[in-house]
């Protein structure tokens, strides 16, 4: 039968039995959590929910850098197959992008074509569509009668976790949004087109503004995001030098 009185006056006079006590009563404390995280079925440190600094750094294959002169109403037609890659299925390709830069060709022609008499040229517009399996996504800039540049990016992973703080996730949901798991592998069409404007001169004879379309510099480049690199920590993991 127990005997509360006697268990008190061992606690109280048995260092030894004081220890065993306490040393029962932290086990029975830690044992459940222990199991229920293993019961869990993964690791808890992937699994727990806390507010976790995200760092990690994109990448850039480029896949092609050209020069194309193209006509006004016409369309550049390019593609690409990530098997030009060696290893593309140990990237983590998250995205595409498409830069273009392109100047002003249109001309004054005429005998009245002179100083402020040859006019103003007018804007042209440049478009460029990218397509990845079911991503895809378009774009337009304009030289404004003088020079002009713009990019079309594509990109199917949560990237702008990056270098922000995330709450409400665990580590493990926060790599799901980061890996593509081969997304990013396959063909890739690209069309670039020019819709070329000409603009009006200051003479009412014998001065004319043509513009036939634009020369385009492009580039087209992969968006990769290395994991090994990427660290997902919390405040305490970041200054005891854990990291994901």
């Amino acid at each position: 039968m127990f005997d509360m009185a006697e268990t008190l006056e061992r606690l109280q006079n048995d260092r030894q039995f004081l220890a065993t006590v306490l040393l029962t009563m932290f086990f029975l404390a830690i044992f459940p959590a222990y199991f229920a995280m293993g019961g869990s079925g993964g690791d808890g440190s992937m699994s727990a929910v806390a507010d976790y600094k995200v760092e990690g750094e994109l990448e850039y294959i480029e896949l092609d850098n050209a020069t194309e002169y193209i006509f006004d109403g016409e369309t550049l037609e390019l593609s690409f197959t990530t098997e030009v890659l060696d290893d593309a299925s140990s990237k983590n390709i998250v995205g595409v992008e498409v830069s273009m830069s392109y100047g002003e060709d249109e001309e004054a022609n005429g005998a009245s074509c002179a100083g402020p008499l040859q006019g103003q040229s007018a804007a042209d517009t440049i478009s460029a569509t990218t397509t990845h399996n079911s991503y895809n996504g378009s774009g337009d800039g304009q030289n404004s009668g003088g020079s002009g540049a713009h990019s079309v990016e594509v990109i199917w992973q949560n990237v702008s976790l990056l270098g922000t703080t995330v709450s409400g996730l665990s580590k493990g949901e926060i790599i799901d949004q980061l890996d593509s798991k081969g997304a990013g592998e396959g063909e890739y069409l690209i069309e670039i087109g020019v819709t070329a404007e000409a603009g009006n001169t200051n003479s009412p004879i014998a001065c004319q503004r043509s513009d036939d379309g634009e020369e385009v510099t492009y580039s087209v480049k992969l968006i990769v995001l290395d994991l090994d690199n990427v660290t997902i920590a919390t405040e305490l993991e970041t200054e005891t030098g854990e990291e994901a």
